[in-house]
């Protein structure tokens, strides 16, 4: 009975609400992902992109969308090469700072074994004096 009930409140053109979407895999469908068309999809995607700009950036010179698409490009790759030289001078500091330690650990090492040749040096006087001082008459 339930289920007739349900199936009579139906509108009679039910068949005419259902509407096909392309979409790119299943897992479109459970996440909830976006059901637009794929062009639609295409040209919100980028003026949402073009809305995060200043508007400065789109106004200067009687800026067009498309050109708007080619400086947002370009800000991309802009962006792209500063973290390509951030990277590389990461790298570079890294290097210079290990080979630093690896100076600092050699000086290091040395100076012990001054300490060490020291500190025999001082035994060795201090076994002398105390041997000289039990010869000596008292």
């Amino acid at each position: 009975m339930q289920n007739q009930r349900n199936r009579g409140t139906l509108a009679p053109n039910h068949v005419q609400e259902v509407r096909l979407h392309r979409v790119e895999s299943i897992s479109d469908l459970h996440s909830g992902g976006s059901l637009r068309p794929g062009l639609a999809e295409e040209a919100q995607a980028w003026e949402e992109l073009l809305g995060v700009l200043p508007p400065s950036l789109c106004t200067q010179a009687g800026c067009s969308p498309v050109c708007g698409r080619g400086g947002f490009l370009l800000l991309l790759a802009l962006l792209v090469f500063t973290c390509l030289a951030l990277a590389i001078v990461a790298v570079y500091l890294s290097v210079l700072q290990s080979e630093s330690l690896r100076a600092l650990a050699h000086m290091l090492r040395t100076q012990e074994e001054t300490l060490l040749k020291l500190r025999l040096a001082s035994l060795s006087q201090l076994r002398r004096l105390n041997s000289s001082e039990a010869r000596a008459p008292s």
